[in-house]
């Protein structure tokens, strides 16, 4: 396979004054380019090449990089989101080896199979090299040699003549007879066609004619419609333009390979031209913009589903939690319109009992202020609050009635029967205010992370909003609780590089609150990796 020539360094993020970039312009293995500063959090070079060429395999030497990524792009290409993933990151460091400074100088040769195909199929001219090292801050890292391979030729394969004591037969068009696959059974075919097609007996002929004026004309079979052809596997997901977050590697990698393979094409920030977010947890600061920006949102099985299946399914059944496509809110608005006179009689009920809802929850009354009416009942449905409420009022006006009708019933059979106190103690008892609840989780906000077995997500609601807590829709800078019941994961070390102050919990700690009715410490009750 030739190699590929490279012919000047169009820029370097970040070089030493001895190992410089242009180093890597030449083949000899002992120069090698490195970042001018140890710690650096990622550094790029992008090399310029002679001419267009498709690239083959590629050959890299490490110089001390946890992770090294090769792009592609032309010689016009100015932004990052310009060039194409021809190698996703790979890693030849573990973050053992990254801390001891051993095992600098791996090299690794990739070949076709661990190319993107997409992108190594078409041919460029630019090539831009990223290093990272994370797990180091005192390593000056980079790259000691690249090498790119353009395809082997086809006239520079040896042909095969003889294999062991055998001759391997010539396939040249002139040399015997052209067999094609499947020539015998198309010949059997005619052949039989053929026999069919004889000549009948005059006998045949004229009994044929004295039944055809009665026969009826068959009607013809109504032709079939034709089915969809299959969709090819690269271009599944053509016309979608993702972004990753709150993935590491190696299974970034391996997740970002098969959607280019699938013919999804990627982008390593939000961009106009973007149309999905693949997110693993609701607190990257990607996720707070595509959420802003009203993007969709999905996880990763969405992905995983569509290259297992090998086709494309829909992302709606994907979405992350708390996020929803624009139909689907407009299907619930049409919902709304709907069941007017339901939200009618509800809100009757609330105008009727506003005591008792500003005693369970102040800012239920302040969001019923602020916004449209039918929205916050439609909300509110789901509260467990509303509908203890109702309950509570339901169960006083029974009680009210009975005790109207009892007392009707007395001045009926003795009209001089009754009681000439001006108030009887179950009286007092009704006039008394209802009690306020505790509030041991003020100034506290939770985010409850994951699922919950039966019915315990919403008891947890129930009760941190009964102790005056606040829960949050999605991960955010206020949150100070995660609440899970599925253990420790992976993205949780992520949310504490960007939130330093969060603790996650248990569900236990809330119920048992609940239990004893004070406020108890959350350290016996935190999730531990």
């Amino acid at each position: 396979m030739p190699e590929i020539k490279l012919k000047h360094v169009v820029s370097c993020s970040s070089e030493d004054s001895t190992h410089k970039a242009d180093n890597l312009l030449s083949s000899d293995t002992y120069r090698k380019w490195k970042a001018a500063r140890p710690g650096e959090k990622q550094v790029s070079v992008i090399l310029q090449l002679e001419k267009e060429e498709q690239i083959h395999s590629i050959d890299i030497g490490n110089e001390g990089s946890a992770f090294i990524e090769v792009l592609v792009g032309h010689s016009t290409s100015v932004k990052d989101q310009d060039f194409q993933v021809l190698l996703v990151t790979s890693s030849f460091m573990s973050p053992t080896e990254s801390r001891n400074g051993t095992n600098t100088n791996r090299v690794r040769f990739f070949g076709p199979s661990q190319l993107v195909k997409a992108t190594a199929q078409e041919k460029w001219d630019c090539v831009k090299i990223v290093c990272s090292q994370p797990y180091s801050k005192s390593l000056a890292y980079g790259v000691a040699f690249i090498k790119l391979h353009s395809p082997p030729d086809a006239d520079d394969v040896p042909k095969l003549t003889k294999l062991g004591q055998f001759r391997v037969k010539d396939e040249s068009p002139s040399s015997g007879s052209n067999i094609q696959p499947g020539s015998l059974f198309f010949s059997r075919d005619s052949a039989a066609k053929a026999s069919t097609g004889l000549k009948a007996s005059p006998a045949q002929k004229t009994s044929d004619k004295r039944e055809s004026p009665k026969s009826k004309p068959e009607p013809k079979p109504k032709p079939k419609p034709k089915s969809a052809e299959p969709v090819p596997f690269n271009r599944i997901l053509e016309g979608v333009v993702f972004v990753l977050s709150g993935f590491q590697n190696p299974f970034r990698g391996e997740l970002r390979d098969k959607a280019l393979a699938m013919g999804a094409r990627y982008r390593p920030d939000w961009t106009p031209d973007s149309t999905h977010l693949i997110c693993a947890f609701a607190n990257t600061p990607k996720y707070s913009q595509v959420k802003a920006a009203g993007g969709v949102i999905v996880r990763k099985e969405w992905v995983m589903d569509c290259h297992k299946t090998k086709q494309k399914i829909s992302f709606k059944r994907y979405l992350m939690d708390g996020v929803e496509s624009s139909s689907e809110s407009e299907a619930e608005d049409d919902e709304s319109e709907e069941e007017t006179p339901l939200y009618t009689c509800l809100l009757n009920i609330f105008c009727q009992n506003i005591k008792y809802f500003m005693h369970y929850n102040q800012l239920l009354v302040k969001t019923f202020l602020c916004m449209n009416v039918e929205k916050f009942l439609v909300f509110q449905m789901r509260n467990v609050f509303i509908f203890d409420c109702f309950r509570v009022e339901m169960e006083s006006r029974r009680k009210k009635a009975v005790k109207e009708s009892a007392s009707v019933q007395v001045k009926d059979e003795d009209p001089y029967g009754g009681s000439t106190d001006e108030n009887t103690d179950a009286e007092e008892e009704e006039d008394k205010p209802i009690p306020e609840l505790p509030d041991f989780l003020t100034g506290k906000r939770f985010y409850l992370y994951g699922k919950f077995p039966d019915n315990q997500k919403r008891q947890l609601q129930r009760y941190i909003i009964a102790f005056n807590g606040a829960v949050e829709d999605y991960m955010s800078e206020k949150v100070q609780f995660v609440v899970t019941s599925e253990g420790w994961d992976e993205s949780f070390e992520e949310a504490l590089m960007e939130n330093g102050n969060l603790s996650f919990v248990k569900p236990t700690w809330i119920f048992a609150i609940n239990d004893r009715q004070k406020l108890l410490p959350y350290q016996p009750y935190t999730v531990v990796p």
